[in-house]
């Protein structure tokens, strides 16, 4: 692999002014999707056939990453799926229009209707929950309800087990001090 000092020059020709086969095959798996994903530098050397000590494998994709070249391929492929993958809001609606106007199907036509109303921002999909007639959920009554029946039971358990004196939770006011 050749190495180039920081701040150099990348050579016009001979020994650096081109990808060796190796940095070509690190940039392919580099680059690559699979059904994971994108492989990871590390792998991406292992799978190049570099010649490495266990655990050095950081160490030279770190270099690779640096090398100018390599760093200047990996972008130009990233841009270059980018510029594959690139779907514009324009792009989907022309299209949208291209299917009510051309579809002879009413349900084509309908369904992209719906998704042109939906990206223009008609319809506003809102959900409410409240509770009876239409008022806020009372979720303290429950929480206290709970409260109650947990006391309860562990009163009753703790009788079955020959306890004679069960200690009562002291009730909170709403300011957070205890009662009497």
């Amino acid at each position: 692999m050749t190495y180039l000092k920081e701040g150099s020059d990348i050579p016009k020709k001979g020994r650096g002014a081109k990808l060796s086969g190796k940095m070509t095959l690190f940039v392919d798996h580099y680059t690559n999707p699979d059904s994971t994903g994108f492989k990871k530098g590390s792998e991406s050397v292992r799978l190049a056939g570099y010649k490495h000590k266990p655990g050095n494998e950081n160490r030279i994709a770190v270099e690779l990453m640096n090398h100018p070249l390599v760093s200047a391929e990996i972008n130009r492929r990233f841009e270059d799926r980018q510029k594959k993958l690139e779907l514009t809001a324009e792009y989907v609606i022309e299209k949208l229009v291209d299917i009510v106007e051309e579809s002879e199907k009413d349900t084509d036509r309908i369904r992209s209707l719906e998704l042109l109303g939906k990206s223009l921002g008609l319809f506003k999909d809102r959900q409410e929950i409240s509770g009876p007639d239409g008022e806020a959920i009372q979720m303290e009554q429950k929480i206290n309800e709970r409260a109650a029946d947990f006391t309860s039971k562990l009163s009753r358990l703790a009788a079955t087990g020959g306890a004679t004196g069960i200690a009562q939770f002291p009730k909170r006011s709403r300011e957070g001090e205890t009662e009497s």
